[in-house]
């Protein structure tokens, strides 16, 4: 029978962390004045997304389509529940199941490889495991209420039955179903899924990777050739306004193909964690060239199982580094991350076993030493992830004080189409249209945005479509704001920003006829702002 300490180590790692998630809602909650919601005001796009596709549409209000969800998938999956007062919550509800999930492949990870089955070895495998959730912002992004939970699962499963390929010599009837799921999720799962059918094709499952290929790009494919038919370009919205090399190769917007490249070599260089797995790459590159230069192009069948691994790690890193971002509530390299840890962990787990043996048979104070160290490198690495967990409360509360309360506004006191730059809470739950001056939800918007374009186009582009409202940061359109529009209002956060993208958020009229009636209107409204935000009526 194993120890008691190895029995009771990864259950009390699933408790710890469900303890940190319930801490997280409880805060938010408390924030919030009982009121949920998530640290951005991006998933408020992929319900108000699937709002119109549970009634036929996609788009963000009828009578309109937008591509504004960076996930082919996850726009479907909150579908069913729209219209219910469960809706809102089946983000949270999606990732904490992945979450979940996640942690338990690690924990199957780690067991296939053997690293230890005593009570230490084991107890040391489920800390790290808990400090990889937290560290690595597994946990903490699931408040995010975005697809980066599903892409982080998906990840994780396709690393792992990599290493059950590559170790037993048969591919797990559950991978290539994951291979395929991971683009669907999101696009940067190309990457991974591509490098890991590279490899089954190179060890003779030939057919297998054909076959797992052929789906991801009649799926993928067959997903751009519904946008085009709407009307729309191949690729959302939101990836073309994030990716310049997406935009430089779909549309020749934006800057040349070339320059888009050295900007996210750049980007990726200007990112601490960007530069630490950039030189991953060149490490896990340089190990992949040895592999070339023993056996030579023509016999891949010979490559090592560590040279599969970071074949496909390399893979997964240069299309995180070419068309991938970083940051912005440090979500977007998640995924990257825990790929890299876990496929470290294979390629070290020789040297990991003879440690942990080591350290098992050391006395009770040698060990903690190691533990300690190893917790520490760990927090070390995690500090800036482990701060962003921990202003969660804080994000929500910014999307509360100030996208929500747009939301209100728009819904309850306006009551008519408005123009905004962020389109999340506004849109959803609204039965009035609403024009995405950012480009997520206006390909008209984003081609103008994307060009620089004048405030003479963005006068145009409100007053075709009859709106006399604008809410937008000054920052977003610098000298782009027309002279024919008026401010009337400035609304502030009461705190430090977090999740907003500025702390102030300015109301224009379009015209001067509306002026009276909109101000009226923010009087009114200011009554029932929550007493720390500010509005400030001109």
């Amino acid at each position: 029978m194993r120890p008691l300490a190895a029995r009771l180590a990864f259950p009390l790692t699933y408790l710890a962390i469900a303890a940190l998630v319930a801490a997280l809602f409880v805060s938010v909650l408390r924030v919030n004045s009982g009121t949920f919601l998530y640290a951005l005001d991006d998933p408020y796009i992929h319900l108000a997304l699937s709002t119109q596709i549970r009634h036929g549409n996609y788009g963000l209000y009828p009578g309109s389509h937008a591509a504004p969800s960076s996930s082919i998938l996850y726009p479907f999956l909150l579908a069913p529940a729209a219209g219910t007062r469960f809706h809102p919550y089946l983000p949270l509800a999606i990732n904490i199941c992945a979450l979940f999930f996640t942690v338990d492949v690690m924990r199957r990870f780690l067991r296939h490889l053997r690293l230890g089955e005593g009570g230490f070895a084991v107890a040391a495998q489920a800390g790290a495991v808990f400090m990889a959730a937290v560290c690595f912002n597994i946990a903490g992004v699931i408040f995010t209420g975005l697809e980066h939970s599903l892409h982080v699962a998906a990840v994780a499963a396709s690393v792992y039955g990599l290493a059950l390929f590559l170790d037993r010599d048969e591919v797990p009837r559950w991978l290539p179903a994951v291979l395929v799921l991971s683009p669907l999720v999101r696009y940067e799962g190309l990457a991974l899924s591509g490098g890991i059918l590279l490899v089954l094709a190179m060890r003779g499952r030939v057919r297998i990777a054909l076959a797992t290929f052929t789906a991801i790009a009649v799926l993928v494919g067959g997903f751009s050739a519904f946008l085009r038919h709407l009307g729309l370009p191949m690729l959302p919205s939101s990836i073309l306004s994030k990716s310049a090399i997406a935009s430089a190769s779909l549309t020749g917007g934006g800057l040349d193909f070339r320059s888009s490249f050295v900007q996210a070599i750049d980007s990726a260089l200007g990112h601490p964690i960007g530069l630490l797995l950039l030189l991953v790459g060149v490490v896990v590159g340089l190990r992949c060239a040895l592999e070339v230069s023993r056996y030579g192009i023509l016999h891949p069948r010979r490559w090592t199982a560590n040279g599969c691994m970071c074949l496909a790690l390399l893979c997964l890193l240069t299309g995180q580094t070419v068309a991938g971002r970083w940051g912005w509530f440090e979500r977007y390299e998640v995924y990257a991350i825990l790929a890299t840890a876990m496929a470290g962990v294979y390629l070290a787990q020789s040297a990991i076993r003879r440690g942990l043996a080591q350290i098992s048979g050391s006395a009770g104070r040698e060990r903690f030493i190691y533990a300690a160290a190893l917790a520490s490198g760990l927090f070390v690495f995690g500090t800036r992830y482990i701060f962003t967990t921990s202003k969660i409360p804080n994000a929500a509360n910014n999307i509360y004080e100030q996208q929500f309360q747009m939301h209100r506004f728009v819904t309850g006191f306006y009551r008519a189409p408005v123009a905004v730059n962020d389109i999340g809470q506004v849109s959803y739950r609204n039965p009035y249209p609403v024009l995405d001056l950012g480009g997520l939800g206006s390909e008209k918007a984003r081609l103008i945005r994307e060009r620089g374009g004048s405030a003479e186009e963005y006068e145009s582009l409100v007053a075709a479509s009859g709106i006399h409202l604008a809410i937008v940061y000054d920052e977003w359109f610098p000298g782009h704001i027309p002279e024919s529009w008026h401010k009337v209002a400035t609304m502030s956060l009461s705190s430090l920003n977090y999740s907003s993208a500025h702390p102030d958020v300015q109301f224009y009229v379009t015209d001067a006829a509306a002026g009276a009636t909109v101000r009226r209107e923010l009087e009114a409204f200011r009554a029932t702002l929550p007493p720390p935000v500010g509005l400030t009526l001109y």
